[in-house]
């Protein structure tokens, strides 16, 4: 099962007993590196963090076992490195090899229960207001996450042109016509 970064953001994290939330989450801390999830920040000013591994089960809250398994980012050497190169993946740009501007990430998916990185959705905008240009990049098409923009493998148009040409292919309306594969 997967899970949207935007559904994510907000999410409640409550202790064993359930009964009052102790936090919210508020960002998602991703490995540039392997696209893995490495913490859950629920405070951004202190730093405070949820690793993946002290997570009981998440569906509508975050469910942790008590409130000692909230730490400090600067107490895991790999969120310390990441947080330090302002790699993200929300509203990062987004740009092919050769170095065509695909968009702005508004979306990605996390897979839940290996807590990796599943999928980008890319979109152009204009004004923050009207999104053009959707597509639904697979984890799998990412070359590598900077600091200031994600490169994938390929673009849009070679995608099409390959399913244009498969005869009896019904293209219109397809994700197939989002994906970049």
């Amino acid at each position: 099962m997967e899970r949207f970064y935007t559904k994510i953001v907000g999410m409640p994290v409550v202790e064993d007993d359930g009964i009052r939330a102790l936090a919210r989450v508020k960002d998602v801390l991703m490995d540039p590196e392997t696209g893995k999830v490495l913490a859950f920040v629920v405070n951004v000013s202190r730093n405070l963090v949820i690793t993946p591994l002290d997570i009981i089960s998440w569906h509508d809250v975050v469910h942790i076992r008590s409130r000692d398994e909230i730490i400090s980012g600067d107490d895991i050497l790999r969120v310390q490195t990441v947080r330090k190169s302002g790699g993200k993946i929300f509203h990062n740009r987004v740009e092919t090899k050769g170095g065509k501007y695909l968009g702005e990430v508004a979306d990605f998916s996390i897979d839940n229960h290996l807590m990796v990185l599943k999928k980008l959705f890319v979109a152009k905008d204009v004004l923050g207001l009207f999104r053009y240009d959707t597509r639904v990049i697979p984890a799998k098409n990412i070359l590598e996450i900077l600091p200031d923009k994600i490169v994938v493998k390929d673009d849009l148009a070679t995608v099409k042109e390959a399913v244009e040409e498969k005869p009896g292919r019904r293209r219109a309306g397809t994700m197939e016509d989002m994906a970049v594969t």
